[in-house]
């Protein structure tokens, strides 16, 4: 017996795929999201894998400074720097410009300017000549951007020298310092000349467990959203069934058992969600890689966002499992009348 054709992809069917489509991107795009603030914390874990210590001398108004004998250590066990608020012009904004000593590669990143050259944070719309207004105002050129794991992505940065002539402060004087691993003697005798020491791998533990909410919280996102995709394919299928009763009945009459009909109503829901959940993957991976770049550009590139193949196939197969399962019901009752009940319907155009 050849196949009837009961329905034809007319407007019900695309704003169904349409709307299964936005579901399916809806996933795509969140579990892209947790997967790759995953990932960005591994690579920011495995940074700070030797644990580092963020060191500072608490005063009324803030970071106090400091001259580096003043902490007690070797000078190879840190690395030390100066950061304050000044007002850049023509940017006509408020920023934190800060400058690091990093002799001895403590930190693990290359931060090296010299004379009055500077470097931007990627989100810090500035270059060129710029006027830099603090305790004494300072011309400098800001030629390129910088990009760290611990510094804000708004700071700008510049050499020991025009931090020194921004603060008014005497040079090799600091206001915060990053350590190696210290161990609890060191820390306490750091911490009894007055400084606060501060683990920069607990901060990093604080941001991970973050993520792991976050990660949890994600795989609910598949049951409200493959719970619409079913109330979609549910709705559809009930009114396609509804218009074409008629037509179902011929074919029954014609001989066509319960499973074929079944057969029939449900691969068309299987067609539309089919439709719909490439789209809608489609549509995930490219808000996915707009929201990489846009993360990039506000994070230093320390936050991705990743679409993988295996996540594209499951959010796939969800959308699938979901549009059979909600069209099942509206499939079964239709299956289950008789010719006769069915064949008293009027066709809608007839």
């Amino acid at each position: 017996m050849r196949s009837f054709p009961l329905f034809k992809f007319g407007p019900r069917a695309r704003s169904t795929s349409w709307g299964i489509a936005l579901c399916t991107m809806f996933i795509v795009a969140s579990f892209s999201v947790a997967g790759g603030l995953r990932t960005s914390m591994d690579k920011l874990v495995s940074n700070f894998s030797t644990e580092n210590y963020l060191i500072t001398l608490p005063g009324e108004s803030g970071p106090e400074y400091f001259i580096p004998g003043d902490l007690g250590l070797n000078y190879d066990e840190y690395a030390r720097g100066v950061f304050t608020s000044a007002m850049v012009q023509p940017l006509n904004r408020t920023v934190t410009v800060f400058s690091l000593e990093d002799d001895f590669n403590i930190v693990g990143e290359i931060y090296y300017v010299s004379g009055y050259d500077m470097r931007a944070g990627t989100a810090l719309p500035v270059s060129g000549d710029v006027t830099i207004i603090g305790a004494r105002e300072v011309y400098a050129s800001v030629s390129g951007k910088f990009s760290s794991t611990i510094f804000p992505n708004d700071w700008l940065m510049g050499s020991a020298a025009v931090l020194t002539e921004l603060t008014g402060k005497m040079n090799a004087t600091y206001n915060f310092a990053i350590s190696r691993s210290l161990d609890e003697s060191a820390i306490a005798m750091i911490e009894g000349n007055g400084f606060s020491v501060q683990p920069l791998v607990g901060i990093i533990d604080f941001l991970d467990s973050g993520i792991s909410e976050i990660e949890s919280d994600a795989t609910w996102v598949l049951i409200p959203s493959t719970f619409v995709i079913a109330v979609l394919a549910y709705s559809f299928l009930g009114s396609e069934t509804a218009d074409r009763r008629h037509d179902i009945g011929i074919i029954k009459t014609l001989g066509a058992g319960r499973r074929r009909v079944l057969g029939y109503l449900l691969f068309n829901a299987l067609a539309i969600s089919a439709y719909g959940g490439l789209i809608g993957v489609a549509l995930g991976v490219v808000v996915s890689y707009a929201l990489s770049t846009a993360a990039s550009a506000m994070f230093t590139s320390v936050f991705i966002i990743e679409s993988s193949e295996v996540l594209l196939v499951l959010s796939f197969l969800a959308t699938l499992g979901a549009g059979v399962l909600g069209a099942l019901i509206p499939a079964l009752r239709m299956t289950y009348t008789s010719p006769v009940q069915d064949l008293k319907e009027v066709a809608p155009f007839s």
